[in-house]
Protein backbone atom coordinates (compact mmCIF):
# COMPACT_ATOMS: atom_id res chain seq x y z
CA UNK A 1 0.00 0.00 0.00
CA UNK A 2 3.10 2.35 0.78
CA UNK A 3 4.79 1.45 -2.59
CA UNK A 4 1.53 2.18 -4.61
CA UNK A 5 1.31 6.10 -2.58
CA UNK A 6 4.84 6.61 -3.99
CA UNK A 7 4.27 6.03 -7.53
CA UNK A 8 0.99 7.65 -7.74
CA UNK A 9 3.26 10.91 -6.65
CA UNK A 10 5.89 10.16 -8.87
CA UNK A 11 3.49 10.24 -11.43
CA UNK A 12 1.66 13.26 -10.57
CA UNK A 13 4.87 15.38 -10.64
CA UNK A 14 5.67 13.92 -13.76
CA UNK A 15 2.62 14.58 -15.57
CA UNK A 16 2.62 18.36 -13.96
CA UNK A 17 6.49 19.06 -15.90
CA UNK A 18 5.30 17.29 -18.72
CA UNK A 19 2.39 19.86 -19.08
CA UNK A 20 4.97 22.99 -18.38
CA UNK A 21 7.26 22.14 -20.88
CA UNK A 22 4.18 21.81 -23.63
CA UNK A 23 2.78 25.30 -22.25
CA UNK A 24 6.42 26.36 -22.88
CA UNK A 25 7.18 25.51 -26.28
CA UNK A 26 3.52 26.84 -27.67
CA UNK A 27 4.42 30.27 -26.07
CA UNK A 28 7.96 30.36 -27.17
CA UNK A 29 7.09 28.81 -30.66
CA UNK A 30 4.10 31.56 -31.06
CA UNK A 31 6.32 34.51 -30.49
CA UNK A 32 8.87 33.60 -32.47
CA UNK A 33 6.90 32.73 -35.24
CA UNK A 34 5.41 36.57 -34.94
CA UNK A 35 9.01 37.77 -34.85
CA UNK A 36 9.74 35.62 -38.40
CA UNK A 37 6.62 36.59 -39.68
CA UNK A 38 7.14 40.30 -38.85
CA UNK A 39 10.50 39.90 -40.49
CA UNK A 40 9.35 38.23 -43.81
CA UNK A 41 6.41 41.37 -44.22
CA UNK A 42 9.21 44.04 -43.52
CA UNK A 43 7.86 45.92 -40.48
CA UNK A 44 10.27 47.15 -37.95
CA UNK A 45 9.90 46.55 -34.28
CA UNK A 46 9.89 50.05 -32.34
CA UNK A 47 11.70 49.04 -28.99
CA UNK A 48 13.10 52.55 -28.46
CA UNK A 49 10.83 54.79 -25.33
CA UNK A 50 7.97 56.81 -26.80
CA UNK A 51 9.84 60.07 -25.15
CA UNK A 52 12.77 59.16 -27.60
CA UNK A 53 10.48 58.31 -30.61
CA UNK A 54 9.11 61.97 -30.04
CA UNK A 55 12.62 63.68 -30.43
CA UNK A 56 12.02 62.72 -33.85
CA UNK A 57 15.55 60.87 -35.58
CA UNK A 58 18.79 61.87 -33.73
CA UNK A 59 20.58 65.11 -35.92
CA UNK A 60 24.30 65.08 -36.96
CA UNK A 61 26.74 67.92 -35.16
CA UNK A 62 26.71 69.28 -38.93
CA UNK A 63 22.42 69.56 -38.80
CA UNK A 64 22.68 70.97 -34.63
CA UNK A 65 25.24 74.02 -35.83
CA UNK A 66 23.21 74.72 -38.79
CA UNK A 67 20.03 74.80 -36.57
CA UNK A 68 21.97 76.96 -34.09
CA UNK A 69 23.00 79.86 -36.75
CA UNK A 70 19.43 79.37 -38.22
CA UNK A 71 17.78 80.06 -35.04
CA UNK A 72 20.85 82.77 -34.11
CA UNK A 73 20.41 84.73 -37.27
CA UNK A 74 16.57 85.10 -36.98
CA UNK A 75 16.77 86.92 -33.56
CA UNK A 76 19.94 88.89 -33.50
CA UNK A 77 21.11 91.65 -35.86
CA UNK A 78 24.78 93.21 -35.07
CA UNK A 79 25.06 96.59 -34.90
CA UNK A 80 28.48 98.36 -35.31
CA UNK A 81 28.17 102.00 -33.64
CA UNK A 82 29.97 104.35 -32.35
CA UNK A 83 33.53 103.82 -34.53
CA UNK A 84 35.91 106.32 -35.87
CA UNK A 85 36.56 105.89 -39.64
CA UNK A 86 40.51 107.39 -38.84
CA UNK A 87 41.30 104.30 -36.95
CA UNK A 88 38.77 101.29 -36.69
CA UNK A 89 39.09 97.51 -37.05
CA UNK A 90 35.69 96.98 -38.54
CA UNK A 91 36.95 94.24 -41.46
CA UNK A 92 38.48 91.44 -39.05
CA UNK A 93 36.05 91.75 -36.63
CA UNK A 94 33.23 91.41 -39.57
CA UNK A 95 35.07 88.84 -40.94
CA UNK A 96 35.53 87.06 -37.45
CA UNK A 97 31.78 87.08 -36.67
CA UNK A 98 30.64 85.74 -40.22
CA UNK A 99 33.59 82.99 -39.68
CA UNK A 100 31.50 81.90 -36.73
CA UNK A 101 27.98 82.41 -37.99
CA UNK A 102 27.87 82.77 -41.55
CA UNK A 103 25.03 85.05 -43.21
CA UNK A 104 25.06 86.79 -39.99
CA UNK A 105 23.03 90.23 -40.51
CA UNK A 106 24.88 92.94 -39.28
CA UNK A 107 24.50 96.90 -39.80
CA UNK A 108 27.46 99.60 -39.87
CA UNK A 109 25.67 102.82 -38.81
CA UNK A 110 27.97 105.57 -40.19
CA UNK A 111 28.24 109.19 -38.53
CA UNK A 112 27.29 111.85 -41.24
CA UNK A 113 30.21 114.40 -40.22
CA UNK A 114 32.96 114.40 -42.14
CA UNK A 115 35.57 113.93 -38.87
CA UNK A 116 33.26 110.53 -38.57
CA UNK A 117 33.07 109.31 -42.03
CA UNK A 118 36.19 109.88 -43.66
CA UNK A 119 37.94 107.84 -44.98
CA UNK A 120 34.92 106.16 -45.89
CA UNK A 121 35.18 102.63 -44.99
CA UNK A 122 33.44 99.21 -47.13
CA UNK A 123 33.39 95.55 -46.46
CA UNK A 124 33.62 92.98 -49.36
CA UNK A 125 33.99 89.41 -48.87
CA UNK A 126 34.58 86.07 -51.15
CA UNK A 127 31.08 84.59 -50.55
CA UNK A 128 31.29 80.59 -50.83
CA UNK A 129 28.37 78.00 -51.45
CA UNK A 130 25.63 78.80 -49.53
CA UNK A 131 26.76 82.49 -48.31
CA UNK A 132 24.66 85.90 -48.86
CA UNK A 133 25.71 89.48 -48.65
CA UNK A 134 23.86 90.42 -45.60
CA UNK A 135 26.11 93.08 -43.90
CA UNK A 136 25.46 96.34 -44.97
CA UNK A 137 26.22 99.90 -44.25
CA UNK A 138 24.38 102.85 -43.73
CA UNK A 139 24.91 106.70 -43.19
CA UNK A 140 23.01 108.79 -39.98
CA UNK A 141 23.16 111.89 -42.08
CA UNK A 142 20.14 113.97 -43.03
CA UNK A 143 19.62 113.29 -46.87
CA UNK A 144 16.38 115.10 -48.37
CA UNK A 145 16.14 113.18 -51.58
CA UNK A 146 15.30 109.77 -48.39
CA UNK A 147 12.12 108.95 -47.57
CA UNK A 148 11.34 108.74 -43.15
CA UNK A 149 12.07 104.73 -43.48
CA UNK A 150 15.27 105.15 -45.25
CA UNK A 151 16.46 107.41 -42.79
CA UNK A 152 15.51 105.27 -39.41
CA UNK A 153 18.66 103.10 -38.70
CA UNK A 154 16.34 100.67 -37.18
CA UNK A 155 13.90 100.30 -40.08
CA UNK A 156 16.73 98.00 -41.45
CA UNK A 157 16.53 95.51 -38.71
CA UNK A 158 14.31 92.85 -38.66
CA UNK A 159 14.97 90.97 -35.66
CA UNK A 160 13.63 90.78 -32.59
CA UNK A 161 16.86 92.11 -30.59
CA UNK A 162 19.69 93.80 -31.97
CA UNK A 163 23.49 93.38 -30.26
CA UNK A 164 24.99 97.20 -29.99
CA UNK A 165 28.66 96.06 -30.64
CA UNK A 166 31.85 98.41 -30.16
CA UNK A 167 34.37 98.43 -32.54
CA UNK A 168 37.02 95.75 -32.23
CA UNK A 169 35.68 92.48 -31.33
CA UNK A 170 36.85 88.51 -31.90
CA UNK A 171 34.20 85.65 -31.99
CA UNK A 172 35.41 82.83 -31.44
CA UNK A 173 32.56 80.48 -30.92
CA UNK A 174 28.90 80.99 -31.29
CA UNK A 175 28.32 79.79 -27.22
CA UNK A 176 27.90 83.09 -26.19
CA UNK A 177 25.21 84.05 -28.54
CA UNK A 178 23.12 81.41 -27.53
CA UNK A 179 23.89 81.89 -23.92
CA UNK A 180 22.90 85.91 -23.79
CA UNK A 181 20.05 85.08 -26.16
CA UNK A 182 18.80 82.59 -23.71
CA UNK A 183 19.09 84.88 -21.33
CA UNK A 184 17.12 87.63 -23.10
CA UNK A 185 14.43 85.20 -24.45
CA UNK A 186 14.03 84.52 -20.00
CA UNK A 187 12.52 86.43 -17.37
CA UNK A 188 12.20 86.29 -13.55
CA UNK A 189 8.93 83.79 -12.64
CA UNK A 190 6.71 84.22 -9.35
CA UNK A 191 8.63 82.37 -7.40
CA UNK A 192 12.52 83.71 -6.59
CA UNK A 193 14.14 81.60 -8.27
CA UNK A 194 11.88 80.21 -11.15
CA UNK A 195 12.58 81.01 -14.62
CA UNK A 196 9.91 81.77 -17.15
CA UNK A 197 10.11 82.07 -21.12
CA UNK A 198 9.18 85.42 -22.50
CA UNK A 199 6.46 85.16 -25.41
CA UNK A 200 7.49 85.62 -29.19
CA UNK A 201 5.55 89.17 -28.65
CA UNK A 202 6.13 90.72 -25.74
CA UNK A 203 8.60 93.53 -25.54
CA UNK A 204 11.71 92.97 -23.39
CA UNK A 205 12.32 95.87 -21.39
CA UNK A 206 15.94 95.27 -20.08
CA UNK A 207 19.66 96.33 -21.50
CA UNK A 208 21.64 93.08 -20.95
CA UNK A 209 25.45 94.07 -20.90
CA UNK A 210 28.31 91.96 -22.06
CA UNK A 211 31.82 93.19 -21.01
CA UNK A 212 35.32 93.02 -23.11
CA UNK A 213 37.76 90.18 -21.36
CA UNK A 214 40.63 93.37 -21.82
CA UNK A 215 38.75 95.87 -19.52
CA UNK A 216 40.80 96.59 -16.45
CA UNK A 217 39.90 95.33 -13.08
CA UNK A 218 41.56 98.15 -11.36
CA UNK A 219 38.62 100.86 -12.32
CA UNK A 220 34.80 100.29 -11.67
CA UNK A 221 32.81 99.76 -14.70
CA UNK A 222 29.43 100.79 -13.21
CA UNK A 223 28.18 104.30 -12.42
CA UNK A 224 24.70 104.79 -10.79
CA UNK A 225 22.98 107.52 -12.73
CA UNK A 226 20.21 109.71 -11.33
CA UNK A 227 18.70 112.32 -13.18
CA UNK A 228 17.13 115.78 -11.56
CA UNK A 229 15.73 117.77 -14.75
CA UNK A 230 14.42 120.77 -12.63
CA UNK A 231 17.52 121.43 -11.18
CA UNK A 232 19.39 120.74 -14.44
CA UNK A 233 21.43 118.66 -12.53
CA UNK A 234 23.62 115.25 -13.24
CA UNK A 235 24.54 112.57 -10.38
CA UNK A 236 26.85 110.10 -11.11
CA UNK A 237 28.39 107.41 -8.27
CA UNK A 238 30.83 104.88 -9.03
CA UNK A 239 29.53 101.25 -7.99
CA UNK A 240 31.46 97.55 -7.98
CA UNK A 241 27.66 95.84 -7.96
CA UNK A 242 27.22 94.79 -11.41
CA UNK A 243 23.19 93.87 -10.75
CA UNK A 244 22.03 97.31 -10.85
CA UNK A 245 24.30 99.34 -13.84
CA UNK A 246 23.04 102.45 -14.96
CA UNK A 247 26.02 102.97 -16.88
CA UNK A 248 28.54 100.79 -18.07
CA UNK A 249 32.00 102.74 -18.35
CA UNK A 250 34.24 100.50 -20.09
CA UNK A 251 34.37 98.54 -23.16
CA UNK A 252 30.96 96.50 -23.90
CA UNK A 253 28.23 95.14 -25.97
CA UNK A 254 24.04 96.06 -25.03
CA UNK A 255 22.14 93.58 -26.40
CA UNK A 256 18.32 95.32 -26.36
CA UNK A 257 14.84 94.38 -27.78
CA UNK A 258 14.72 96.76 -30.97
CA UNK A 259 10.92 97.51 -29.69
CA UNK A 260 12.18 99.03 -27.11
CA UNK A 261 15.33 100.84 -28.84
CA UNK A 262 12.69 102.52 -31.32
CA UNK A 263 10.68 103.82 -28.53
CA UNK A 264 13.66 105.90 -26.90
CA UNK A 265 13.70 109.57 -28.60
CA UNK A 266 17.33 109.18 -30.04
CA UNK A 267 18.14 105.86 -29.26
CA UNK A 268 21.95 106.60 -31.36
CA UNK A 269 22.37 109.97 -30.14
CA UNK A 270 26.19 110.78 -29.68
CA UNK A 271 27.98 110.10 -27.38
CA UNK A 272 27.07 106.70 -27.60
CA UNK A 273 25.95 104.47 -25.65
CA UNK A 274 25.89 107.45 -22.61
CA UNK A 275 23.52 108.85 -24.48
CA UNK A 276 21.44 105.84 -24.81
CA UNK A 277 21.83 104.84 -20.91
CA UNK A 278 19.85 108.34 -20.19
CA UNK A 279 17.23 107.38 -22.05
CA UNK A 280 16.83 104.15 -20.49
CA UNK A 281 17.27 105.97 -17.30
CA UNK A 282 14.42 107.95 -18.27
CA UNK A 283 12.46 104.93 -19.21
CA UNK A 284 13.04 102.75 -16.01
CA UNK A 285 14.67 100.13 -18.35
CA UNK A 286 16.41 97.60 -15.88
CA UNK A 287 20.13 96.59 -16.94
CA UNK A 288 22.23 93.15 -15.98
CA UNK A 289 25.68 92.52 -16.63
CA UNK A 290 26.54 89.02 -18.25
CA UNK A 291 28.97 87.27 -16.26
CA UNK A 292 30.79 85.81 -19.73
CA UNK A 293 33.15 88.04 -21.94
CA UNK A 294 33.59 88.82 -25.32
CA UNK A 295 36.89 89.01 -27.21
CA UNK A 296 39.28 91.72 -27.91
CA UNK A 297 40.20 92.32 -31.61
CA UNK A 298 43.29 95.27 -32.62
CA UNK A 299 43.62 97.17 -29.76
CA UNK A 300 42.80 101.04 -31.10
CA UNK A 301 43.92 104.28 -30.25
CA UNK A 302 47.33 103.68 -28.89
CA UNK A 303 49.55 106.14 -30.72
CA UNK A 304 49.57 109.89 -29.09
CA UNK A 305 47.81 111.72 -32.30
CA UNK A 306 44.75 109.37 -32.94
CA UNK A 307 43.96 109.21 -29.04
CA UNK A 308 43.95 112.94 -28.55
CA UNK A 309 41.43 113.41 -31.82
CA UNK A 310 39.40 110.91 -30.21
CA UNK A 311 39.13 112.74 -27.12
CA UNK A 312 38.82 116.02 -28.77
CA UNK A 313 35.94 114.68 -30.63
CA UNK A 314 34.48 113.40 -27.16
CA UNK A 315 34.71 116.18 -25.31
CA UNK A 316 32.30 117.92 -28.25
CA UNK A 317 30.31 114.85 -27.66
CA UNK A 318 29.44 115.52 -24.23
CA UNK A 319 29.47 119.16 -24.44
CA UNK A 320 26.40 118.89 -26.92
CA UNK A 321 24.87 115.92 -24.66
CA UNK A 322 24.59 118.26 -21.84
CA UNK A 323 23.53 121.16 -23.88
CA UNK A 324 20.69 118.57 -25.68
CA UNK A 325 19.72 117.63 -22.01
CA UNK A 326 19.69 120.50 -20.63
CA UNK A 327 21.91 119.82 -17.93
CA UNK A 328 24.12 122.88 -16.09
CA UNK A 329 25.88 120.89 -13.30
CA UNK A 330 27.52 117.34 -12.96
CA UNK A 331 28.17 115.92 -9.92
CA UNK A 332 30.91 112.72 -9.36
CA UNK A 333 31.28 110.14 -6.74
CA UNK A 334 34.16 108.26 -6.89
CA UNK A 335 37.22 106.81 -5.41
CA UNK A 336 40.56 108.11 -5.85
CA UNK A 337 43.70 107.83 -4.95
CA UNK A 338 45.03 111.49 -3.35
CA UNK A 339 41.92 112.12 -3.24
CA UNK A 340 40.10 114.44 -0.92
CA UNK A 341 36.58 114.10 0.53
CA UNK A 342 35.27 117.67 -0.03
CA UNK A 343 33.61 119.29 -3.01
CA UNK A 344 35.20 121.24 -5.59
CA UNK A 345 32.61 123.81 -6.74
CA UNK A 346 33.41 124.76 -10.28
CA UNK A 347 36.85 122.33 -10.85
CA UNK A 348 36.96 122.74 -14.58
CA UNK A 349 39.38 120.69 -16.16
CA UNK A 350 39.56 120.38 -20.15
CA UNK A 351 38.54 116.82 -20.16
CA UNK A 352 36.02 117.27 -17.20
CA UNK A 353 32.91 116.67 -19.33
CA UNK A 354 33.66 113.07 -20.94
CA UNK A 355 33.04 110.27 -18.97
CA UNK A 356 35.79 107.15 -19.36
CA UNK A 357 36.59 104.09 -18.59
CA UNK A 358 38.88 105.34 -15.88
CA UNK A 359 36.00 107.12 -14.21
CA UNK A 360 36.78 105.88 -10.37
CA UNK A 361 39.40 103.07 -8.72
CA UNK A 362 37.46 100.00 -8.07
CA UNK A 363 38.97 99.79 -4.86
CA UNK A 364 36.46 101.57 -2.91
CA UNK A 365 38.56 101.54 0.70
CA UNK A 366 40.23 104.55 -1.13
CA UNK A 367 39.22 107.71 -0.58
CA UNK A 368 35.69 109.61 -1.49
CA UNK A 369 35.94 112.50 -3.82
CA UNK A 370 33.07 114.57 -4.94
CA UNK A 371 33.29 116.79 -8.09
CA UNK A 372 30.78 119.51 -9.09
CA UNK A 373 31.39 121.09 -12.58
CA UNK A 374 29.05 123.65 -13.82
CA UNK A 375 28.19 124.46 -17.54
CA UNK A 376 27.69 127.51 -18.43
CA UNK A 377 27.38 131.17 -16.98
CA UNK A 378 30.69 132.24 -17.19
CA UNK A 379 31.83 135.87 -17.06
CA UNK A 380 31.99 135.47 -20.91
CA UNK A 381 29.18 134.47 -21.51
CA UNK A 382 25.49 135.62 -21.33
CA UNK A 383 23.71 134.71 -18.35
CA UNK A 384 21.57 131.07 -18.80
CA UNK A 385 17.89 132.85 -17.02
CA UNK A 386 17.81 135.63 -20.42
CA UNK A 387 15.18 137.98 -20.07
CA UNK A 388 12.23 138.11 -17.50
CA UNK A 389 9.17 139.26 -18.16
CA UNK A 390 6.61 139.40 -15.07
CA UNK A 391 8.76 138.41 -12.61
CA UNK A 392 8.68 134.87 -14.42
CA UNK A 393 11.57 133.61 -16.35
CA UNK A 394 11.63 131.54 -19.34
CA UNK A 395 12.37 128.15 -17.51
CA UNK A 396 9.52 128.52 -15.27
CA UNK A 397 7.22 127.84 -18.19
CA UNK A 398 9.46 124.21 -18.12
CA UNK A 399 9.30 123.27 -15.17
CA UNK A 400 12.92 123.83 -13.99
CA UNK A 401 14.41 126.43 -11.36
CA UNK A 402 17.47 128.82 -11.69
CA UNK A 403 20.30 127.30 -13.63
CA UNK A 404 22.74 126.32 -10.85
CA UNK A 405 25.82 127.86 -12.76
CA UNK A 406 23.70 131.36 -12.29
CA UNK A 407 22.81 130.91 -9.01
CA UNK A 408 26.26 129.85 -8.07
CA UNK A 409 27.54 133.28 -9.90
CA UNK A 410 24.15 134.90 -8.51
CA UNK A 411 25.94 133.92 -4.75
CA UNK A 412 29.61 135.34 -5.37
CA UNK A 413 28.36 138.71 -6.67
CA UNK A 414 26.44 138.87 -3.33
CA UNK A 415 29.58 137.68 -1.51
CA UNK A 416 31.48 140.35 -3.41
CA UNK A 417 28.95 143.57 -2.69
CA UNK A 418 28.61 142.48 0.90
CA UNK A 419 32.26 142.83 1.20
CA UNK A 420 32.55 145.86 -0.52
CA UNK A 421 30.01 147.45 1.82
CA UNK A 422 31.06 146.25 5.07
CA UNK A 423 35.04 147.64 3.81
CA UNK A 424 33.49 150.92 3.64
CA UNK A 425 31.28 150.64 6.60
CA UNK A 426 27.74 150.98 4.25
CA UNK A 427 24.34 150.81 6.24
CA UNK A 428 22.29 148.22 4.21
CA UNK A 429 19.79 145.25 4.98
CA UNK A 430 18.72 142.03 3.09
CA UNK A 431 15.48 142.78 1.23
CA UNK A 432 12.40 141.52 -0.42
CA UNK A 433 12.49 138.25 -1.61
CA UNK A 434 16.10 137.45 -0.18
CA UNK A 435 15.09 138.43 2.73
CA UNK A 436 12.00 136.03 2.85
CA UNK A 437 14.25 132.90 1.29
CA UNK A 438 16.75 133.88 4.26
CA UNK A 439 14.03 133.47 6.98
CA UNK A 440 12.83 129.85 5.60
CA UNK A 441 15.72 128.28 4.64
CA UNK A 442 19.05 130.07 5.17
CA UNK A 443 19.19 129.58 1.59
CA UNK A 444 19.05 131.34 -1.42
CA UNK A 445 15.77 130.60 -3.28
CA UNK A 446 16.11 127.91 -5.91
CA UNK A 447 13.98 130.30 -8.01
CA UNK A 448 15.89 133.04 -7.36
CA UNK A 449 17.39 134.81 -10.31
CA UNK A 450 18.69 138.41 -7.90
CA UNK A 451 19.07 139.52 -4.80
CA UNK A 452 17.63 143.24 -3.51
CA UNK A 453 20.15 144.68 -0.98
CA UNK A 454 18.85 147.92 0.70
CA UNK A 455 21.11 150.47 1.70
CA UNK A 456 21.52 154.02 3.02
CA UNK A 457 21.72 156.67 0.39
CA UNK A 458 23.95 158.78 2.84
CA UNK A 459 26.86 156.49 2.38
CA UNK A 460 26.59 155.92 -1.25
CA UNK A 461 30.15 158.23 -1.27
CA UNK A 462 31.58 155.58 1.02
CA UNK A 463 32.03 153.37 -1.82
CA UNK A 464 34.62 154.43 -4.97
CA UNK A 465 32.36 151.76 -6.97
CA UNK A 466 28.71 153.17 -6.74
CA UNK A 467 30.36 156.60 -7.08
CA UNK A 468 32.05 155.89 -10.25
CA UNK A 469 29.41 153.59 -11.42
CA UNK A 470 26.97 156.80 -11.52
CA UNK A 471 28.44 158.31 -13.99
CA UNK A 472 29.08 155.65 -16.24
CA UNK A 473 29.70 151.48 -15.81
CA UNK A 474 32.24 150.95 -13.93
CA UNK A 475 34.43 147.35 -13.76
CA UNK A 476 36.14 146.68 -10.55
CA UNK A 477 39.54 145.19 -10.43
CA UNK A 478 37.77 141.03 -10.30
CA UNK A 479 35.76 142.28 -13.24
CA UNK A 480 32.49 142.88 -11.24
CA UNK A 481 30.30 145.27 -13.32
CA UNK A 482 29.19 148.04 -11.73
CA UNK A 483 26.28 150.11 -13.07
CA UNK A 484 23.49 152.84 -12.30
CA UNK A 485 19.67 150.89 -13.57
CA UNK A 486 18.18 153.00 -16.76
CA UNK A 487 14.52 152.32 -15.30
CA UNK A 488 15.78 154.31 -12.09
CA UNK A 489 17.90 155.91 -9.49
CA UNK A 490 19.01 152.33 -8.29
CA UNK A 491 22.24 150.38 -8.74
CA UNK A 492 23.14 147.08 -10.00
CA UNK A 493 25.88 144.52 -10.18
CA UNK A 494 26.58 141.77 -12.42
CA UNK A 495 28.88 139.24 -12.41
CA UNK A 496 30.38 140.60 -15.83
CA UNK A 497 29.28 143.09 -18.61
CA UNK A 498 28.47 139.89 -20.57
CA UNK A 499 26.59 137.88 -17.41
CA UNK A 500 23.68 139.54 -16.35
CA UNK A 501 23.23 138.17 -13.30
CA UNK A 502 23.33 140.14 -10.10
CA UNK A 503 22.86 142.06 -7.25
CA UNK A 504 20.19 144.88 -7.32
CA UNK A 505 21.45 147.88 -4.98
CA UNK A 506 18.27 149.89 -3.56
CA UNK A 507 18.97 153.06 -2.07
CA UNK A 508 16.69 154.27 0.91
CA UNK A 509 16.56 158.11 2.62
CA UNK A 510 15.77 158.17 5.98
CA UNK A 511 13.61 161.21 6.62
CA UNK A 512 12.24 161.59 10.29
CA UNK A 513 10.07 158.49 11.29
CA UNK A 514 9.93 157.11 7.45
CA UNK A 515 12.12 155.62 5.29
CA UNK A 516 11.79 156.70 1.08
CA UNK A 517 13.02 154.93 -2.01
CA UNK A 518 15.44 157.26 -3.47
CA UNK A 519 14.36 157.85 -6.84
CA UNK A 520 13.50 154.33 -7.89
CA UNK A 521 10.07 153.30 -8.20
CA UNK A 522 8.03 149.91 -8.70
CA UNK A 523 6.26 147.41 -6.03
CA UNK A 524 9.96 147.67 -3.97
CA UNK A 525 9.86 151.11 -3.41
CA UNK A 526 7.79 151.21 -0.09
CA UNK A 527 7.46 153.62 2.67
CA UNK A 528 7.93 152.10 5.95
CA UNK A 529 8.70 153.00 9.25
CA UNK A 530 12.20 153.82 10.37
CA UNK A 531 11.57 151.64 13.63
CA UNK A 532 12.17 148.70 11.72
CA UNK A 533 15.79 150.03 11.22
CA UNK A 534 16.13 151.06 14.98
CA UNK A 535 17.15 148.38 16.20
CA UNK A 536 18.75 146.31 13.03
CA UNK A 537 18.64 142.31 13.26
CA UNK A 538 20.69 140.01 11.92
CA UNK A 539 19.26 136.55 10.13
CA UNK A 540 21.64 133.63 8.89
CA UNK A 541 21.92 133.69 4.92
CA UNK A 542 24.26 131.79 2.76
CA UNK A 543 26.62 130.58 6.28
CA UNK A 544 26.69 134.17 6.88
CA UNK A 545 25.18 136.99 9.78
CA UNK A 546 23.59 138.92 7.62
CA UNK A 547 21.68 142.99 8.61
CA UNK A 548 18.16 142.89 7.90
CA UNK A 549 15.26 145.17 9.84
CA UNK A 550 13.51 143.98 13.27
CA UNK A 551 10.56 142.54 13.57
CA UNK A 552 10.86 141.58 9.74
CA UNK A 553 7.64 139.47 9.40
CA UNK A 554 5.52 142.51 9.80
CA UNK A 555 8.18 143.88 8.00
CA UNK A 556 7.50 141.77 4.80
CA UNK A 557 4.07 141.95 5.22
CA UNK A 558 3.82 145.50 4.28
CA UNK A 559 5.11 144.76 1.39
CA UNK A 560 2.93 141.72 0.71
CA UNK A 561 5.41 139.03 1.03
CA UNK A 562 4.14 136.23 2.72
CA UNK A 563 6.44 133.76 4.58
CA UNK A 564 6.05 130.64 4.69
CA UNK A 565 7.71 129.70 7.92
CA UNK A 566 9.33 131.10 11.21
CA UNK A 567 11.44 128.77 12.45
CA UNK A 568 14.37 130.87 11.74
CA UNK A 569 13.96 133.92 14.00
CA UNK A 570 16.08 137.63 13.68
CA UNK A 571 17.87 138.19 16.35
CA UNK A 572 18.65 141.66 17.59
CA UNK A 573 21.84 143.56 17.99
Amino acid sequence: MKIFRLRSVKLVLIGFIIVNLVFFYYTWNSFLWRRISRALTGEVTDTKPKSEAARGPKLSPKDKARNANKHIRKSITIVFYGHYNFEQDLRPSIESILDVVPNMPILVLQEGAAEYAYPPVSFERNLTSGEEQTVHFMSLAFDVRRTRDQLNPLAAVHTKYALLMPDSVRLSSKNLLQKILREMNTKSGKAPAQRVTVAPDEQVRRLLLIPFAGNSKAYSSCAKLNLDLPNWTMELEARNDTTHCDLFLQKHAILIDVATLGAMPEPFGLPFPEMLYVQAKIANLTTSVFPQSFLEGRKLFASFHTKQRRLELRRRQFREMYKKLQIKRLVRRTHRLGGKAAAREGNWQPHSPVLDAQFSYSNFSLPAVTDIDLFGCERTTKSCIGTVYNSRPFYYYLGKHTPPCCLDKLKTTFNHVLEEFENVGIRYWLDNYALKSAIETNQLSPDAYDIDISFNVQDLERSNAMKKSQSKPHVDNEGFYWIKATDGHYFRVQFSKVNQVGVNLLPYEISGNEVRASGFFGWKATTFASDYLHPMSTVLFLGKSIMCPNNVLEYLEGKNIKVKSDNVAPEEE
